[in-house]
C-alpha cells in the first residue's frame, strides 16, 4: 500500500513539475524536445506584408490614390525612388522587373477604379492617403500591417467596405416609405 501511494504521488509531482515547465517563459517544452527533434523556426506571420511584392502594390496604390486626390507630388520621382531602394537591396533584375510590373499594375488598377468613382476621395480617405504618402515620400515603403479577422466566420468582412454616406432618407421614416410608394430609390 506504501509503494502504490509513494507511486501516485511522486506521478502527481511529476506531472506538475512538466505543467508548470510547459507554461513558464524559460525555453518551451515540446514533444520534439523531449524526444529528440530539432527546433524548426517559426513559419513567417500571415500578416506580414512587408515583402517586395507587398510593397510595390502598396506603394504604386499609395501613388494612384495620391493622384486620384490631387496630391501635389511627382509620381515618377515615388516610382523611380522606390524601384532604386528594392534594387539596393540586392535584388536581382528578373525579380526586379517583376516588382515594377507589379507596381504599374498596382497604380493603373487603383487608378482606374477610383476614376469611376465620383466620391472616392472622402475626408477620412484623404486622410489616410496623405499618412501613406508622407511615408512613402519619406522611404518609408512598407506597407501596414493587415489586420487579423476578429471573428466573424467565413464571411466575416465581405460586407466591410467603404460608405461614403447615405443620401437618403433614413430607412424605416415617412419620407422613406413615401418613396418606396412613388417608386423612387431612397
Amino acid at each position: 500500500m506504501k509503494s502504490a501511494c509513494w507511486l501516485l504521488r511522486s506521478a502527481l509531482l511529476s506531472s506538475a513539475v512538466v505543467l508548470v515547465a510547459g507554461c513558464s517563459s524559460g525555453p518551451s517544452l515540446t514533444t520534439g524536445s523531449l524526444f529528440g527533434g530539432g527546433e524548426k523556426p517559426a513559419a513567417p506571420s500571415p500578416t506580414d506584408n512587408n515583402t517586395p511584392t507587398g510593397r510595390a502594390l502598396h506603394v504604386g496604390t499609395v501613388s494612384a490614390r495620391a493622384t486620384k486626390c490631387g496630391y501635389n507630388f511627382d509620381a515618377a520621382s515615388l516610382r523611380s525612388n522606390y524601384l532604386a531602394a528594392e534594387a539596393s537591396s540586392g535584388m536581382q533584375i528578373a525579380d526586379l522587373s517583376k516588382i515594377e510590373q507589379i507596381y504599374d499594375t498596382g497604380y493603373r488598377g487603383v487608378l482606374s477604379a477610383a476614376s469611376q468613382d465620383p466620391n472616392y476621395c472622402s475626408s477620412q480617405r484623404t486622410s489616410e492617403i496623405k499618412t501613406a504618402l508622407n511615408k512613402a515620400l519619406a522611404g518609408d515603403y512598407s506597407p501596414p500591417p493587415k489586420q487579423i479577422d476578429q471573428g466573424g466566420g467565413v464571411f466575416g468582412g465581405l460586407f466591410d467596405q467603404d460608405v461614403v454616406g447615405d443620401t437618403g432618407p433614413k430607412f424605416g421614416s415617412g419620407d422613406w416609405w413615401d418613396a418606396q410608394r412613388d417608386n423612387k430609390n431612397p
